[in-house]
């Protein structure tokens, strides 16, 4: 009974529940409002079947496809920036891109320098007899400034080759020359005319003493020894000398000039190492053993003989001027500062109307004159003729001074004469000057009434017409060859130097021969990096840097890939 109770209940909640749906279908029908079983069902949630994990694909996840991008990003970037390290290491290999820092620009070479640099058609192979890192690691400045100086220049013109030999362990490169080569000199040799310079490296240096002159290692040496002088300053000549030595091994036909000894000449180096270092052809011959002067010499110098010549050696040094009736050709004649009987000579440039005097030039303005003990003043300065050829061919320094130095006058003994010209050079400053015969006692005394001017630097010509041009021959005389020995010609506070290859540019094609380059102070103090500085700046940018940007683009994709 029970049972059929139960039974009978559970249709009886049936049949309930059903009237109730019923009942508001109906009430849902009548209204047209929503009945409260439907709310109740758009409240809840579908529940939908889960679906199969295992189709899910992991290249459209979003974290995924962000992730990867920044990957990518990160190893283009590196790429890149890699890529552009090796092509700048290229180019700045290529063309020698550097900055230098130092105070006098002691590692960089004057616009001059580069203009003839680039210009050069010749090849030009230069020999360092010492190794390249050798020179670098020294702690010498000369020797960077040389390395540094060698690679610019290459670099400038593929036509310049550099070397560095090793004489030890490569022997056989001596045979190639007659000199004996020794460790720390530098050979320049032009494939196209064979010719070559040596020069030591030592040699470059130079060095200013309290005095204010500038001197070669030799002699600063010997005035800081013997002399009580100090060293104030050192400098390089090293780029001028390699410029030099290029324009002179290279030019295809150099002017030749030819000294002439056999007189007991004095002391010509310092102006044989002048013209050397302009690209003249420097000769020598003995005047006496030959028929002849040399028919390639362009100028001929007689350099302070100390005795006479002989009416024939006159005879050679006049048919050589005159050419056979053509002329073109230039004698430069230096005279003794010693007190030496020359009548031959003497006779010789009467005709060109010169006169040698007997005596030295005094100053006696305080303004032009320096104090050089008796008699006093020897040295004093010399004023040039503005209106020559010669001046337009010097390259002159506003600091410096034309200095004599026991010079004797060079007296004109006329204006034009026939055929002939003559023209001053250079004379002494002012008109307050007196001669100090050689004969002179020590009863001689002067007064303002013997104040007068003097020449020391004289040309004479002679001309003739050739196609209605004209054709000259010249004779330059100077005064003393105190003027041109190496503590005037070398020193940078006087123009010696500069106005005696004027004599010569002024009377060749080798016009634009010569290059002037100031020399460069190695005691100014510096900005050059030391090799630990060049060490951590190479690290910072070839290791640290990359290694920085790595990170960071490692932690930025870490980030986006949690995004």
């Amino acid at each position: 009974m029970a049972e059929n109770e139960e039974i009978k209940n559970e249709d009886t909640v049936q049949e309930t529940d059903e009237s109730t749906a019923s009942t508001d279908d109906a009430v849902k029908t009548e209204t047209g409002k929503e009945t409260g079983s439907e709310i109740t069902a758009k409240i809840q949630p579908e529940i939908k079947p889960e679906k199969d994990k295992r189709s899910h694909n992991p290249f459209r996840n979003k974290k995924f496809r962000h992730g990867t991008l920044s990957i990518v990003f990160t190893i283009i970037f590196i790429a890149a920036i890699v890529m552009v390290n090796v092509i700048l290491n290229l180019v700045l290999d290529r063309f020698k891109v550097e900055v230098d820092l130092t105070t006098n620009q002691i590692y960089t070479l004057s616009p001059e320098t580069e203009d003839y640099i680039r210009g050069l058609g010749d090849d030009i192979e230069i020999y360092v007899t010492a190794e390249e890192e050798t020179l670098r690691s020294s702690g010498e400045k000369l020797y960077e400034q040389i390395v540094e100086f060698l690679e610019k220049m290459q670099s400038m013109n593929s036509h310049i080759k550099v070397k560095y030999v090793n004489l030890l362990t490569d022997p056989d490169f001596s045979k190639d020359y007659v000199e004996t080569l020794q460790n720390y000199q530098m050979i320049i040799k032009s494939a196209g005319t064979q010719r070559y310079r040596i020069l030591s490296i030592n040699d470059f240096l130079r060095f200013t003493l309290s005095d204010g002159n500038t001197y070669s290692y030799s002699e600063a040496n010997m005035y800081v020894t013997y002399g009580g002088y100090t060293v104030v300053d050192y400098s390089s000549n090293a780029e001028e000398q390699l410029v030099s030595a290029m324009m002179t091994v290279s030019k295809e036909n150099p002017t030749v000039v030819t000294f002439l000894t056999g007189y007991g000449e004095n002391d010509s180096s310092a102006l044989q190492k002048i013209l050397t270092d302009n690209a003249y052809e420097i000769k020598s011959t003995d005047i006496e053993q030959v028929a002849a002067v040399p028919e390639e010499t362009d100028i001929l110098v007689i350099f302070a003989p100390s005795k006479d010549y002989s009416n024939e050696s006159v005879t050679k040094v006049d048919e050589w001027l005159s050419n056979n009736g053509k002329y073109g050709k230039n004698l430069v004649y230096v005279a003794s500062a010693d007190a030496v009987e020359t009548p031959n000579l003497d006779e010789f440039l009467k005709e060109w109307g010169l006169e040698i005097g007997n005596g030295y030039i005094m100053q006696m303005d305080p303004d032009y004159a320096y104090n050089t003990g008796y008699p006093m003043p020897v040295m004093h300065a010399l004023e040039l003729n503005e209106d020559t050829d010669y001046y337009s061919n010097m390259k002159l320094s506003s600091s410096s001074r034309f200095m004599g130095y026991f010079v004797r006058p060079v007296i004109k003994l006329w204006d034009e004469e026939s055929n002939f010209a003559n023209k001053v050079i250079a004379s002494a400053t002012g008109t307050q000057c007196v001669l100090y015969p050689f004969d002179a006692d020590e009863n001689f005394s002067v007064s303002a009434d013997d104040y007068r001017g003097y020449d020391v630097i004289v040309e004479a010509s002679k001309v003739q017409f050739e196609n209605n041009s004209p054709v000259y021959s010249k004779v330059i005389a100077v005064g003393s060859d105190l003027m041109f020995i190496q503590n005037f010609t070398s020193a940078s506070n006087y123009s010696n130097g500069e106005v005696a290859l004027a004599l010569f540019d002024a009377n060749s094609d080798n016009e634009s021969g010569s290059i002037k380059v100031v020399s460069k102070s190695f005691k100014a103090e510096t900005y050059q990096l030391e090799s630990s500085q060049q060490t951590a700046i190479g690290l910072i940018f070839a290791v640290f840097i990359p290694i920085i940007i790595i990170v960071v683009g490692i932690i930025v994709w870490a980030r986006r890939r949690r995004l």
